[in-house]
C-alpha cells in the first residue's frame, strides 16, 4: 500500500514531498491535491523540520481521524509533544542517526492524542534531500493499536500458559513420587501383614475363637489396602506416556492378544466376534500396552455385561475420520442409562452393576490410556438395547 501511494504522491507532488524544489505557490497547488488523495486513506503522511526541532510543516487531514487533533493544530506544535514521553528519546536518536547516514527502519511507538488516550503507531519515513544537502523528515503512519493489543494478550496468555504448564509439571512430578512411596515403601510392610497373618492363621485354623475371627479379619483388611495400592499404582502409572515408546503395531494381533488372554471368558458365554479393520488401518503407530488394555477393558465388559441366555456377540469397527483412527466395540448386551449415570461412567470406583464383579477400575483406566496418547472416547447406550464404545486416537506418521 506504501508504495502505491508513493506513487500516486510522486505523480502530483513528486517535487514537493520528495525534496525536489519548487515555488510557494506551486507547494501549495500541490499539497491541496494531494490532501484530495490523502483524505480518505488509512495511514497520515507528514513532514517534518531536521532535528533537533523537528517541526511540522506538513500533515495530511488523516491526522484529525488518527489522532484528533486539525492540521492547523499540529502544524503549531513540535512532532515530539505528540510522542509519549517514554518513546521520544528512542525516536529521536533514530532521526539523528538518519541523518548521519544511517537508514531508518521502520519505527513503532506511541503517540498521544487530543484526548489523552494513547495510540500505537508504525511509522515509515525518510530523509529528504535539496541540492545535495540534508533536507527535512518525510513519513507515512498507521494505526497498530489493535494489533499491539491482540500480541500483548497473545503474551499474557503465553506467560499464563508456561507457568500452567510449570505448574502442571510440579504436581507431576509430586504424582510420580508418591506414585513410588506407594509402589515400594508401602506395599511392603502390607505385604508383610499378609504374610504374618497367613502364618497366624495357619496355627488358628481349626480354632473356632474369637482370636481366629479377629485374624481373619485382619487378614482381609490387609488384602484390601494392598488391592487398593495397587489399584492406585495402576492408575498413576497410566499417566505417564512418556514413558512408554510408540511403536508400529498391529490392531488385529492386539485383538488376538486380547482374545487369548480372555480365551475362558469367550468359550463359557459362547461369545462370537465380527472384526472389520481395514488393511490400511491395520497398522497403526501407538503404545503397545495401552491398546491392549483398552481392548482387554472393553472386549471383557462387553462378556460380563450380556444378557441372561444370549450369547454375546461384539463388533470391533476401524475406519478413519480426519487425521484419527476411529475404533468401535458394540455389544447388544444390557446396556445403560446415561442420562441417570451422566458424566459418573468414566469415574474411578464407579460402578453401576452391582450383580457382577469388578471394582470400577476399567473403564476409568480405559478413558485415561486413551486420552494420555491424545484422543477421546464416547459411549452411546440404552438398556436392554447394548452399548457402543467409540475411541479417536491420533494417526501418527
Amino acid at each position: 500500500m506504501v508504495l502505491i501511494l508513493s506513487r500516486s504522491i510522486n505523480h502530483y507532488n513528486q517535487d514537493y514531498f520528495f525534496g525536489g524544489i519548487m515555488d510557494v505557490k506551486e507547494q501549495k497547488l500541490s499539497l491541496t491535491i494531494s490532501d484530495g488523495l490523502l483524505k480518505n486513506l488509512e495511514g497520515m503522511f507528514y513532514k517534518l523540520s531536521s532535528p533537533p526541532q523537528l517541526a511540522m510543516i506538513y500533515v495530511s487531514k488523516v491526522c484529525e481521524r488518527m489522532t484528533g487533533y486539525s492540521q492547523e493544530e499540529l502544524l503549531t506544535i513540535d512532532f515530539l509533544d505528540i510522542i509519549y514521553p517514554d518513546d521520544r528519546g528512542r525516536i529521536l536518536l533514530q532521526f539523528e542517526r538518519a541523518l548521519g547516514g544511517e537508514r531508518i527502519n521502520s519505527l513503532e511507538y506511541r503517540i498521544i492524542c487530543k484526548d489523552g488516550k494513547l495510540k500505537w503507531v508504525k511509522d515509515i519515513s525518510r530523509i529528504s534531500y535539496k541540492e545535495q544537502e540534508t533536507g527535512d523528515i518525510e513519513g507515512y503512519i498507521i494505526d497498530i493499536t489493535t494489533e499491539k493489543n491482540e500480541k500483548t494478550t497473545i503474551k499474557s496468555l503465553k506467560q499464563q500458559h508456561d507457568g500452567l504448564l510449570t505448574e502442571l509439571t510440579h504436581k507431576y512430578n509430586e504424582l510420580m513420587q508418591f506414585n513410588y512411596i506407594v509402589s515400594h515403601n508401602l506395599r511392603s510392610p502390607i505385604a508383610n501383614i499378609i504374610g504374618l497373618t497367613e502364618i497366624i492363621k495357619f496355627h488358628y485354623a481349626d480354632e473356632a475363637s474369637e482370636t481366629g475371627e479377629l485374624i481373619n479379619f485382619i487378614a482381609d483388611s490387609a488384602q484390601s489396602i494392598d488391592t487398593v495400592i495397587q489399584d492406585l499404582n495402576l492408575v498413576l502409572s497410566s499417566r505417564k506416556p512418556m514413558n512408554e515408546k510408540f511403536e508400529m503395531i498391529r490392531l488385529n494381533e492386539i485383538i488376538s492378544s486380547v482374545k487369548s488372554n480372555l480365551k475362558k471368558q469367550i468359550k463359557e458365554s459362547r461369545a462370537t466376534f465380527n472384526i472389520d479393520i481395514p488393511k490400511e488401518l491395520d497398522h497403526v503407530r501407538s503404545i503397545k500396552s495401552y491398546l491392549q488394555s483398552i481392548f482387554y477393558n472393553l472386549i471383557s465388559n462387553a462378556i460380563k455385561y450380556r444378557k441372561e441366555r444370549m450369547d454375546p456377540a461384539i463388533s470391533i469397527k476401524a475406519d478413519k475420520q480426519d487425521t484419527y483412527l476411529k475404533v468401535q466395540v458394540s455389544d447388544k448386551g444390557l446396556g445403560m442409562d446415561l442420562n441417570s449415570i451422566g458424566d459418573k461412567l468414566f469415574g474411578l470406583y464407579k460402578k453401576f452393576n452391582f450383580d457382577k464383579e469388578g471394582r470400577g477400575l476399567g473403564l476409568h483406566m480405559t478413558k485415561t490410556q486413551i486420552e494420555s496418547m491424545g484422543g477421546r472416547i464416547e459411549v452411546i447406550s440404552e438398556p436392554d438395547e447394548g452399548s457402543t464404545f467409540t475411541f479417536f486416537l491420533p494417526l501418527l506418521s
